[in-house]
């Protein structure tokens, strides 16, 4: 009885022994292994507007392919490429940059990287620096404009350094931009106190003639101080129409040609200080009729185009012609469209 009792002990801790070893991975199968000796990037101190390129070397120490799955940075940082697939021993490399443009001081750019391997399956690199504006545009490097159109207008920046250092304005790039430029070093009675260096006052015009619509310019000041060649001043805003219409065009979409008579309205606006008038409104084309209601004597009107029933099938296009007592804005032209099923 006995030994029946301690043989079927042993057959049970062998039977439990099978199924832990069956359910447990070898310690010693083959696997891929992460390493990247250099997580962390510090480029030191940097100038506002650098370009970080920053190179990570990843070994793998395993026996078998190890394979990035997933690069991801986070806000500022973007990854330009790297290896996917790293052979046993080998190594391969991420690149990540980091645009310092929007940035001053210390950063610190993270980059999560995700493999295959079951130790580490994410690793967390770093890119570090820290930001310095060598030259600094007061109030600030974004230049704003709400300008009505025939009318310019001129905004200023002053350029000095972020340390006692000397530099010269070379030139203003306008950026394509319908802008009148200009730059004088200031005199010491007209220099931001208790700042030392050199100091340069920037001046942005948008002309009278400027096409009406929105400003979205990067204008790039150029200058002698080597570690800010060139400043970048973003410009924004609008240059709005005299007399504004809204829309710009009408669409009536397609209809039937036995629908019902069709109407459709546009808004025009006055600028402030000016008496407006409406003297005539027409359309080219007959089988569109319009009208002229008044809103706010002056200032604010509708005019309603009305398309007549029975229009031939296909594409229909007129042109709304408005005649004003603006001299700067005497004829006023709105496209008008519609498809006849």
């Amino acid at each position: 009885m006995k030994q029946r009792m301690i043989l079927a002990v042993v057959l049970m801790a062998a039977a439990v022994a099978a199924v832990a070893q069956e359910a447990a991975p070898a310690a010693d199968a083959p696997k891929p292994v992460i390493d990247v000796a250099e997580k962390i990037k510090d480029f030191g101190v940097v100038a506002k507007g650098d370009k970080l390129n920053a190179v990570f070397v990843v070994k793998n120490a395993g026996s078998v392919p190890l394979e990035i799955t997933q690069v991801r940075p986070t806000c500022g940082c973007t990854v330009a490429d790297f290896d996917k697939t790293i052979a046993p021993g080998a190594t391969g490399k991420i690149n990540a940059e980091v645009d310092t443009t929007g940035f001053t001081g210390p950063i610190s750019k993270a980059v999560l990287v995700y493999s295959n391997d079951p130790a580490t399956p994410q690793v967390n690199l770093v890119v570090k620096a820290d930001v310095r504006a060598f030259i600094e545009v007061l109030p600030r490097n974004l230049i704003r404009f709400n300008v009505l159109s025939g009318e310019a207008a001129t905004e200023k920046v002053i350029l000095l350094p972020g340390e006692d250092s000397q530099f010269k304005l070379l030139s203003v790039d306008a950026g394509g931009g319908p802008y009148q430029t200009a730059f004088r070093e200031l005199p010491e009675a007209e220099r931001v106190p208790e700042r030392k260096g050199s100091q340069w006052e920037v001046t942005v015009t948008v002309p009278a003639n400027a096409p009406e619509g929105l400003l979205n310019h990067k204008l790039v000041v150029k200058t002698s101080e080597a570690k800010a060649a060139e400043v970048p001043l973003t410009v924004s805003g609008v240059v709005r129409p005299i007399v504004q219409v809204i829309p710009v065009e009408l669409n009536f979409g397609t209809v039937r040609g036995d629908a019902p008579v069709g109407r459709n309205i546009i808004l025009v606006n006055n600028r402030q200080g000016t008496q407006l008038e409406l003297t005539k409104v027409e359309v080219d084309n007959p089988g569109f009729t319009a009208e002229v209601i008044p809103l706010q004597a002056g200032q604010r009107f509708q005019v309603a185009v009305t398309m007549q029933a029975g229009l031939a099938k296909g594409a229909q296009k007129a042109t709304l012609k408005i005649a004003t007592n603006d001299a700067t804005k005497p004829t006023i032209l709105v496209p008008i469209q519609v498809s006849i099923q």
